[in-house]
């Protein structure tokens, strides 16, 4: 049996959920982009690797894991750390609240260019074959 792919389903939610709810735009991809546009947020999976499985294959659980990398600047008045700490809640808000993934590492990451506030976090979790994630 194949790994269910959750990870478009989640981005995707996770991309709507965000613009729907936060009051600066972030652009969210699922990879590096060529430009630099702020707010961004950067949605990738890191892990998605058989946990347990019976011996006829039918009933499998993999691994799932996703690092979510917020990078922000000032915005007018507005200072990149509230926008970051914004961001940072709505991301939570997706991965914790509503797919019950558990956060293993949330906090800023020092950034080449001062000017630009970075942020990474990282949820895991296991999923079955009939796409239901479990928090452990």
């Amino acid at each position: 049996m194949a790994m269910p792919d959750v990870y478009d389903q989640i981005f995707q939610y996770g991309k709507k959920y965000i613009n729907e709810k936060s009051k600066y735009s972030p652009k969210i991809l699922k990879d590096t982009p060529p430009d630099k546009t702020f707010p961004l947020i950067i949605i990738r999976e890191i892990r998605d690797d058989l946990y347990d499985e019976n011996l006829d294959k039918t009933d499998q659980r993999f691994n799932i894991g996703y690092e979510i990398e917020i990078y922000t600047i000032n915005k007018g008045q507005v200072a990149k750390q509230e926008i970051a700490n914004e961001l940072i809640k709505l991301v939570n808000d997706v991965f914790d609240v509503h797919y019950g993934l558990r956060r293993t590492f949330n906090q800023q990451i020092p950034n080449a260019d001062s000017d630009v506030y970075r942020h990474d976090m990282r949820f895991e979790g296991k999923v079955d074959e009939n796409k239901i994630i479990y928090r452990r």
